[in-house]
């Protein structure tokens, strides 16, 4: 494998290690426990063997390890400690003791580290007083991403090197070094070493040659490495998903089924809707779950036949718990084949939804009856309407029934009463100016005086009932000659405006905006309080306007929140009456109501030809 040139220098082995077995630096890096165990054990029974001396500062686990695997090859590791030839320390222990703010002290590592391969060697056998150590402190700081401490403190082994006589076998997992961002520091973990080791090599020293393959060999497999531990990951992530959504979903029943339909999986959600633990239904066919009827059917193997045709099944029906009770289930069963499209079984998803199936036959039979009621509701309102069309008619007939009458008494009681009074009142006259009594002058006076004030009432009913002029002049001259009338009975200051050119109206509207005019002043004068009436007449887009307002108390509180629209009933039954006249006219009748008093507001469309132009005149 060919290196960049800027990498050259971190490949070269540090010159003061390199060509010496009892000196060198080893560095392995392993893909598995065993691996390791298996080529330190080897090393260090070779040393013991040999007379030498052993230090090993690993982990609990690693240490342990390296008992069992040289206790197993026949090394008395009891009598090596004894004799102080196999000293074993913890990594994390020594570390925590020449580790500073997670920085390797120079001289508490010479101090601790070197005490211990001075001991060691001290504790050889004469004449071979050689020291292996084998240390994986470095792969502790490594693990805890501390890189660049780690090397540093291969450094400082190799700076005890130059001042002691042992050797070094450093181990790190390969796992670590998987990644681009860690090629650099991976290669300068290997400068620190005069021989670098994978997984089986024991051949040291090295050549150049064959510790710049074993680097290549090792970037490769690292490589390597990364991409197993990120399909690993991978794939225990999907495992994890997998047990999440099916094994504790409880919502849900799913479970596997082989191609004849036996159950093979369980979840929770099984459990908890069909009622059987994983133990009991394991094996069982899942036609189990069916009723009589549907087994009679053969639906259990017609819906895997469809399942296996097309894919996909899916249903609702009833369903059987282990206590015999039913549920509505919805059913979902999907074929499952593999990568040559051979069918491997079913998964099939089940639900209970009794609940909503009970919702739904609840909101079937409330929009039954629902429908019903609104059926009925529709002919009650068509009666309804019906009998309201009825009463309108009837109320336009008595109200046109009722102008007739007023009109008929009207000109009766002046054109007899109101003779015969007349003649009555002649005739007292021509008595009056014959008599010579003076107390029979004086009743004949009375009698007179009586006979006036009798013709003026009956002319005032008669017009009030139905005024004369009205039908004559029209609403122009009427309306100040009953207002000029009601001033004098009641008191109340009036003011009248009408447009100069406003024309004659049709009979019947004249006589519907007259009695308007007439039940509102009466209410002015009866309820309101008010010193002044004001009435306006004009002509407004298109219609005829008539106005009414005083300064009374006014209705309140106004206008009455329970019923906006049917106003007219707290009015009385007067205004109810001109309401309906506006109606039969096409017409509206508005009351406004506030502090300042009341304003009633008559509206009556009329024909284009009858409209007005501008202009104001007063009375």
């Amino acid at each position: 494998m060919n290196f960049p040139e800027s990498s050259t220098a971190l490949l070269a082995a540090p010159p003061l290690v390199r060509g010496h077995a009892h000196r060198a630096h080893v560095v392995q890096f392993y893909t598995e426990d065993a691996a390791f165990l298996d080529t330190w054990g080897r090393s260090i029974r070779s040393t013991l063997k040999e007379g030498g001396a052993v230090v090993v500062i690993a982990t609990k686990d690693h240490r342990n390890g390296l008992a069992r695997w040289l206790t197993g090859r026949g090394v008395n590791v009891p009598d090596a400690v004894k004799r102080g030839r196999y000293l074993a320390l913890d990594a994390a222990q020594t570390l925590s003791r020449f580790v500073v703010e997670g920085w390797p002290d120079a001289l508490r590592f010479a101090e601790v580290v070197g005490s211990a391969i001075a001991q060691s060697a001290a504790a050889a056998a004469a004449g071979n007083p050689r020291v292996a150590a084998f240390g994986e402190m470095v792969a502790l700081l490594w693990e805890q991403g501390q890189g660049e401490a780690a090397i540093r403190l291969e450094q400082l082994w190799n700076d005890l090197g130059r001042l002691q006589e042992f050797s070094l076998h450093c181990a790190y997992p390969i796992s670590g070094f998987c990644g681009n961002k860690r090629d650099e520091l991976f290669l300068r973990v290997c400068a620190e070493h005069s021989d670098v080791v994978a997984d089986g090599d024991i051949n040291m020293p090295m050549s150049e040659e064959e510790r710049r393959s074993n680097i290549a060999r090792l970037q490769r497999q690292s490589e390597a490495v990364a991409e197993l531990l990120r399909t690993t990951e991978e794939l225990r992530q999907s495992e994890e998903r997998f047990r999440l959504i099916v094994q504790d979903v409880k919502d849900y029943a799913i479970f596997m089924l082989d191609p004849r339909g036996h159950i093979m999986s369980w979840n929770l959600g099984a459990e908890r809707i069909k009622g059987y633990s994983a133990a009991e239904i394991q094996g069982k066919h899942f036609s189990i779950f069916y009723p009589a009827e549907d087994l009679r059917a053969g639906k259990p193997e017609w819906e895997l036949k469809v399942a296996a045709a097309e894919g996909r099944f899916e249903d609702e029906g009833w369903r059987l718990r282990k206590d015999g009770s039913r549920f509505w289930a919805n059913v979902i069963i999907t074929a499952l084949r593999d990568s040559r499209g051979h069918l491997r079984g079913f998964s099939k998803v089940t639900r209970d939804i009794t609940e909503r199936q009970k919702a739904r036959e609840a909101l079937q039979k409330a929009n039954a009856e629902l429908e019903q009621q609104v059926a009925e509701k529709t002919e009650a309102q068509r009666r309804l309407l019906e009998s309201e069309n009825s009463l309108r008619e009837l109320s336009h007939h008595l109200l046109r029934t009722q102008d007739e009458e007023r009109r008929r008494i009207g000109r009766e009681l002046h054109d007899s009463a109101g003779q015969f009074l007349a003649m009555l009142r002649l005739n007292l006259e021509l008595l009056e100016s014959s008599a010579g009594k003076e107390e029979t002058d004086r009743k004949l006076a009375d009698c007179v005086r009586l006979a006036d004030e009798s013709i003026k009432e009956i002319q005032t009913i008669s017009y009030l009932l139905y005024p004369p002029m009205l039908e004559e002049i029209g609403l122009k001259s009427a309306i100040p000659w009953y207002l000029e009338g009601f001033a004098k009975r009641s008191g109340i200051r009036t003011t009248f405006e009408i447009s100069a050119d406003f024309a004659r109206l049709p009979r019947e509207v004249e006589l519907a905006l007259f009695r308007v005019l007439q039940e509102s002043l009466t209410n002015v004068h009866r309820h309101s309080g008010s010193p002044t009436a004001e009435v306006h007449v004009m002509l407004k887009d298109g219609a005829a306007v008539l106005e009414i307002k005083d300064q009374g108390e006014g209705i309140s509180p106004w206008p009455p929140a329970e019923s906006r629209e049917d106003w007219l009933g707290v009015v009385g039954v007067g205004l109810r009456g001109m309401n309906e006249r506006m109606r039969q006219l096409g017409g509206k009748l508005e009351l406004s109501s506030s502090a300042e008093g009341t304003t009633v507001r008559a509206t009556v469309p009329i024909r284009e030809s009858e409209e007005t132009s501008s202009g104001v005149e007063s009375a």
